[in-house]
């Protein structure tokens, strides 16, 4: 037996997907959702990248909050200027440096950026690993609202060093120090070259000659031994001592961060103003989809009607009948609508976390936001589909509409890149409402193609059709329980059935006497006399003797 398959109307179809399409996410997403760089809610990684931006001297497209803005200039610092001695006056940072001293005394103290030990004549200074200044000025430690010097002078960020070394690093981060490296020791060469070929020239025969030579001499030692402790430094234990070092402050930071009321609050309202948004423009764009495919079948109907003969009144009556139907198709679809709204709500909601998330780690912009938005929107739909199956469908058509869900999704993705780069093509035309306007058709166009590619495929394809006749076939152990219980479920009322139809030879008069007779007896004595009277008319054989008591109790202890 061939089954019938439906003609695919495809100008049909793709005239209700472009239109769900434009009504949806090309077309109310610009009214609701303003998909910035970054998000709406500040990262620790994000306000790191915009500062990165601003130091750079270049226009960073990354959205932060305006706090954050107001506490950077226009180079990325933090307008509260560094103080130097409130980071090197800390009563820990004095208690770290008379320890070290302690152990310089006896031999004991180790230079973490040499990787040995001092010896009793160098000259040491307490060095911060991450530099005070830049965690004074770090964006992410404004916006966790971290105490600087506290952060800037715990035992990890706090290390003894040889002098010149520290000198020379001075506020530098320990990867520039370590990339300038190479350049100062070739410098400090240099020097020493020019110092020796100087002393070479002068003639030591005169008091003054000799002075000099003398001061040459001293200043050439000076030099090597800044060239010694420049070639001693161990580059790599000084960048694990500094790895080390910034992931316990970042992790102090993002602790404050992501465990205060401050990032709750704005990742909550976040969260619910997406929700309300994607509610409202899922169950929104149903109900305008809903009155263009009124519109579109009465227009041409009125059009028609009044081309020939105009009269006001018939006009106005087709115009209300037209609202009216507008109205029934709305209500008819009410259940939907609140469906569509609960699900874009929730799909909102959870498209925000994923991009705060996301914004974490990396900053992502307004393309990849709203892939995220629709990708969460279908995920709702398939989640819901596959867990609680309101048409019960069987497995194969369970999998046929999660495809067409998830390609959908896919297929939005694909006319959201569109949508970007027809933007772009057509960012010479001079009216925003022509190119924004273009620019959706465009993108939904796209969308609506693949989504009806993908439809046209999973409902007629034939190799298609042999997986979703495949996965039906398949039942799981419940299933098969079920259809168990279900036959004899039908086994049963058809026993019923049949036992319904057979005769007891009841007489109702003689059940009703009966029924009388009990009815009226007053204790159970007398009870049992109407029971063995019933009992012996009708002839029934009983395992005891009725009215027997010793019989009684020998049956019960046989049973």
């Amino acid at each position: 037996m061939h089954t019938v398959r439906k003609e695919f109307d495809w100008a049909n179809e793709l005239h209700q997907t472009m239109v769900k399409s434009l009504t949806t996410s090309f077309g109310l997403d610009f009214l609701l959702f303003e998909d910035k760089k970054g998000g709406d809610v500040d990262t620790v990684h994000k306000v790191r990248e915009y500062q990165k931006d601003l130091k750079n001297q270049k226009a960073s497209d990354i959205h932060v909050s305006g706090t954050i803005k107001e506490s950077l200039d226009k180079d990325g610092k933090n307008v509260q200027s560094y103080d130097s001695k409130s980071y090197h006056a800390d009563g820990f940072y004095k208690e770290q440096g008379k320890l070290d001293k302690e152990k310089h005394v006896q031999g004991e103290l180790h230079d973490a950026y040499r990787n040995h030990s001092f010896s009793a004549d160098e000259k040491r200074q307490l060095d911060h690993v991450v530099s005070a200044h830049e965690i004074h000025n770090d964006a992410g430690r404004i916006l966790s609202e971290t105490d600087g010097v506290k952060l800037a002078n715990q035992s990890d960020n706090l290390a003894s060093t040889q002098a010149y070394i520290n000198n020379r690093k001075s506020d530098l981060s320990i990867q520039d120090f370590v990339q300038r490296l190479p350049e100062m020791k070739k410098e400090k060469k240099k020097e020493i070259d020019r110092l020796q070929t100087k002393l070479s020239a002068l003639d030591g025969n005169t008091p003054q000659a000799q002075h000099e030579k003398r001061e040459l001499q001293d200043e050439i030692r000076k030099k090597q031994g800044h060239l010694s402790a420049l070639e001693s430094v161990d580059t790599e234990a000084m960048l694990e001592k500094d790895r080390a070092a910034r992931q316990k402050i970042d992790s102090q930071i993002n602790w404050d961060y992501y465990s205060s009321s401050k990032f709750f609050g704005a990742a909550a309202c976040d969260m619910g103003s997406k929700g309300l948004k994607m509610g409202m423009r899922q169950a929104f764009g149903l109900m305008l989809a809903e009155v263009w495919f009124e519109l579109k079948e009465r227009i041409p109907h009125i059009y028609h009607k009044c081309r020939n003969r105009f009269q006001l009144g018939e006009f106005m009556r087709d115009i209300g009948e037209t609202l009216k139907n507008i109205w029934e198709r709305v209500k008819a679809r009410f259940k939907d609508v609140l469906s569509a709204f609960k699900d874009g709500a929730i799909g909102g909601a959870l498209s925000s976390i994923t991009t705060i998330i996301w914004n974490a780690f990396q900053v992502i912009g307004g393309n990849a936001i709203k892939i995220i938005r629709e990708t969460w929107s279908s995920l709702v739909k398939a989640v819901k589909l596959v867990f609680f199956n309101p048409d019960k469908l069987p497995l194969g058509d369970l999998a046929r509409e999660v495809s067409r869900i998830l390609g959908a999704a896919a297929a939005i993705a694909a006319g959201t890149v569109v949508h970007s780069a027809m933007t772009e093509v057509l960012a010479a035309v001079p009216f925003d409402f022509i190119r924004d306007g273009l620019s959706a058709f465009v993108g939904a166009l796209v969308g609506g193609v693949l989504t009806l590619g993908l439809s046209y495929a999973l409902d007629h394809s034939e190799v298609m059709q042999k997986v979703w006749s495949f996965l039906n076939g398949l039942k799981s152990k419940y299933q098969d329980l079920l259809d168990y219980y279900r036959e004899i479920n039908a086994e049963l009322d058809r026993y019923l059935l049949e036992l319904g139809k057979l005769e007891f030879n009841l007489n109702p008069a003689e059940l009703q006497a009966f029924a009388d007779n009990l009815t009226q007896t007053n204790n159970e004595y007398e009870r049992g006399l109407v029971l063995a009277a019933e009992i012996g008319r009708r002839n029934i054989e009983l395992p005891f003797e009725a009215g027997n008591a010793d019989s009684i109790r020998d049956w019960l202890s046989k049973l």
